[in-house]
């Protein structure tokens, strides 16, 4: 073993991690959105899709945070006017448009998943 240590795919598995166990515990309240981490949330979405080079919509990010779309906007347009992410127009269909971290968001998404460390 050379000792090498993967912090990239550590903090993708952290990531994912953090992100289903939101959902599951979500999924188990019978008092739906009593909790609400939307930028959080929307981070750790983000991440996971920088990291598995997927290009996410809005409307995906909204639909995976289980809160209204309008709160989900307002955090989006939140966490933009911080510099943490951009929203770009779909070339093809102007009415898409991608949402992607900028890199001060990755920054920060990784530090944060660095701070709250592994789960094994």
């Amino acid at each position: 073993m050379d000792g090498h240590f993967d912090v990239d795919a550590v903090n993708l598995r952290v990531a994912k991690q953090l992100y289903e166990a939101r959902r599951r515990r979500d999924a188990a309240s019978p008092i739906k959105g009593l909790f609400g981490e939307p930028g959080w949330d929307i981070l750790l979405d983000l991440f996971i899709a920088r990291k598995t080079r997927t290009a996410l919509q809005v409307s995906s990010v909204c639909a995976g945070a289980g809160v209204p779309s309008t709160t989900i906007l307002r955090w989006i347009a939140r966490l933009e006017r911080e510099g943490l992410l951009v929203r770009m127009a779909d070339q093809d269909d102007a009415r898409r448009r991608y949402v992607s971290l900028t890199p001060k968001g990755l920054k920060l998404a990784t530090g944060l998943l660095e701070a709250v460390g592994s789960f094994d």
